[in-house]
């Protein structure tokens, strides 16, 4: 008997080849897809956020009992209000998830020699999947405050690597090239020390939550008709609080006057700083509207909204400070084009020197 001949045209049932496939993915992946990408995953995640504090406002908490990943026991269970706040909760976060893993493919094919955003992407991986066992955990535990801290961490690391990682796509070679020009060394620091700071704060507003005291202070802007009214009890817990956000103000809107100095020189560190200090003003105010309102959900979820925002606002002026890694650089130095200067060269250094 004759075997057939391996050049007779017949499948061999072999693996398709590396160049094969890079060019599949080359097709598949392009900038502008992955720039629509981000951008959905950016929206998703706030999203995610906001419905996170809902679930926690409404004590939706335990709407799927004891019981992960299914609700219930069961993966469409028969719904209560409470468990198809939890539920819908569930479902947003294992679409968003997938845009999560899909961004993180794109990124690292198209620009995985961009440093910062290598980082970034590497960082979503593990944060999505801390957020998804701490969030599991606290259907256990959900009273345990190292768990709500965990949680609280890796849940501003999720929203802040997405929310960066689509801002340097979205601004490569235009507003990006200004991270090349010099900023102060103590602008640098004041902005890391106030990224730290607001978790700080951050924290001490979801622990508040968790004690269920967001009436501690039942007043505003005084608390119980004091000034000062102590540092124990529900109403402490609530001033400490209240006394730390002070702070965070005073803190951004030093950032945002220095940033005025320097803004012909670093435009982009201006926008980052105003948007910064609007939105802790915008906190503020959501934080008067939870006491105005008696702990009405929709304020309670502004209030956690606008954090992000934050964060997000303080890590992209903190990206901004430092320069493009040194491989993505024009070799011959010529001003960064933006929407305002155009062409025109920047000031000299000793602009940013002061």
């Amino acid at each position: 008997m004759q075997t057939p001949s391996k050049a007779s045209g017949a499948p061999t049932g072999r693996v398709p080849a590396p160049d094969t496939i890079r060019r599949l993915f080359n097709r598949l992946i392009t900038s502008d897809r992955v720039r629509g990408l981000a951008i959905v995953t950016s929206i998703g995640i706030f999203l995610v956020y906001s419905m996170g504090t809902l679930v926690t406002d409404s004590g939706s908490g335990h709407g799927c009992g004891q019981s992960w990943p299914l609700c219930q026991g069961r993966f469409i269970p028969e719904f209560a209000i409470s468990t198809a706040i939890e539920f819908s909760h569930r479902v947003v976060v294992a679409l968003v998830s997938v845009l999560i893993v899909a961004l993180v493919v794109g990124i690292l094919w198209l620009w995985r020699s961009r440093r910062e955003l290598l980082i970034l992407a590497i960082l979503m991986l593990p944060a999505t999947a801390i957020e998804a066992g701490v969030g599991a955990a606290l259907v256990l535990v959900p009273q345990s405050a190292l768990l709500l801290a965990v949680h609280f961490a890796s849940s501003l690391i999720l929203v802040t690597s997405i929310l960066l990682a689509t801002m340097i796509i979205v601004e490569l070679d235009s507003w990006d090239r200004l991270r090349d020009r010099p900023v102060p060394i103590g602008f640098r620091v004041l902005t890391f020390a106030l990224l730290v700071y607001t978790y700080v704060v951050g924290y001490l507003g979801a622990y508040m939550r968790l004690r269920g005291v967001e009436l501690g202070c039942s007043t505003w802007p005084l608390c119980n008709g004091k000034v000062i009214p102590g540092f124990t009890g529900a109403a402490g817990t609530a001033f400490d609080h209240r006394f730390a956000a002070l702070f965070l103000i005073i803190g951004t809107l030093a950032l945002l006057l220095w940033a005025r100095r320097i803004r012909a020189m670093r435009p982009d560190l201006y926008r980052g700083s105003l948007i910064a200090f609007l939105a802790v003003l915008a906190q503020a105010l959501a934080g008067a509207l939870v006491v105005f309102t008696r702990v009405a959900e929709a304020s309670q979820m502004l209030h956690a909204g606008v954090v992000s925002i934050i964060f997000g606002a303080l890590c992209y002026v903190a990206l901004q400070t430092l320069p493009r890694p040194a491989a993505v650089r024009t070799l011959v130095a010529r001003p960064a084009t933006t929407p305002r200067d155009g062409a025109a060269s920047p000031p000299t250094a000793s602009a940013v020197s002061h």
